[in-house]
């Protein structure tokens, strides 16, 4: 599972982004639909939340719990990945304005399949298909449930003049769990890293530019991808902050090379991006260049913090 926006996916990209955000509590939704036209469509779709927890133990950083539910689908038999995580990370201000991350995630993964929707060379009877034939194929399992662990790093780093920029990686499926469907077969899942670049630069008082890059390796599989997003601020005033932002994401991987053009609206403490996939690579032929739609939708909460020190009134 990958999001062409993986910039607004945090905990799918490194645990250690947990937190790192400016407010306090985030709410995140992601959904995406890829090459309806094939027809082997690959659905996914991701909810996260994550939170800041302040600690006077730790009066030079901060602490954040999240937790995070994967579910993604794709072909003919349904072959579907369900996961269910926590994540935890701690961050300490190393800099006037910098800051380390460590991050770590726990959760549990299930793969299954829908025999439903497949087709055996044993259902043909010489001429046609026939469903009503015996398949003769004797799976052991079509669903399998393991522990799934990963962690990362992240450095945040900013100034006065509007600049600030994330700087990590993360390792997925520290254990390698077997996920084959035959006892008799094993079928390790491979380590999956990731490494990042996310960055927003202020060019004046209305305009800013956004930036992104994105590594990612798992096994035989490879995916690069980098873009960038001007950002126009229709209001700052305190109580109706409204802004824009368009811009472009290209993808290099196997196969699915792409062109994404990207539209985002931020209003007080949504914030809504849409983006879609033009297919550039040879798979063209079989999709027409249609890649697929993406939808992110985050939103978070920033709460009132308590005065350091009080001051009694001299009325009283």
């Amino acid at each position: 599972m990958h999001f062409s926006q993986f910039y607004n996916s945090p905990l799918n990209l490194n645990p250690a982004l947990a937190g790192m955000f400016p407010e306090d509590v985030r709410f995140i939704g992601n959904y995406r639909n890829q090459w309806e036209s094939v027809p082997v469509p690959y659905l996914s779709f991701s909810g996260s939340y994550d939170t800041k927890i302040y600690n006077s133990i730790a009066p030079n950083g901060f602490f954040a719990l999240g937790g995070i539910f994967n579910y993604d689908k794709q072909g003919d038999g349904a072959l579907a990945l369900t996961q269910l995580s926590l994540t935890a990370s701690y961050t300490h201000q190393v800099g006037d304005l910098s800051f380390l991350t460590a991050g770590f995630q726990i959760g549990s993964m299930n793969r299954g399949f829908d025999l439903d929707g497949l087709t055996f060379e044993n259902q043909y009877n010489g001429d046609v298909f026939d469903p009503g034939l015996d398949t003769r194929e004797n799976f052991e399992n079509t669903s399998k449930t393991f522990l799934d662990l990963g962690t990362g790093l992240n450095l945040h780093v900013e100034n006065d003049a509007g600049f600030s920029i994330n700087i990590g990686g993360g390792l997925y499926h520290l254990t390698r769990p077997q996920q084959n469907f035959y006892n008799q077969t094993a079928s390790e899942l491979p380590f999956r890293i990731t490494g990042h670049v996310i960055g927003i630069t202020r060019l004046n008082d209305k305009m800013d530019l956004r930036f992104r890059l994105l590594s990612q390796f798992q096994g035989p599989y490879h995916e690069y991808l980098a873009g960038s997003a001007l950002v126009y601020k229709l209001s700052d005033a305190k109580g109706s902050e409204l802004s824009v932002n368009l811009g472009t994401n290209y993808r290099y991987a196997d196969e699915s090379d792409a062109v994404i053009p990207t539209l985002g609206v931020r209003y007080l403490m949504w914030y809504a991006e849409f983006s879609y996939d033009i297919n550039v690579s040879q798979f063209t032929e079989a999709t027409n260049g249609a890649g697929g739609p993406e939808l992110s939708v985050i939103y978070t909460i920033t709460k009132v913090k308590p005065p350091q020190s009080f001051k009694a009134c001299p009325i009283f």
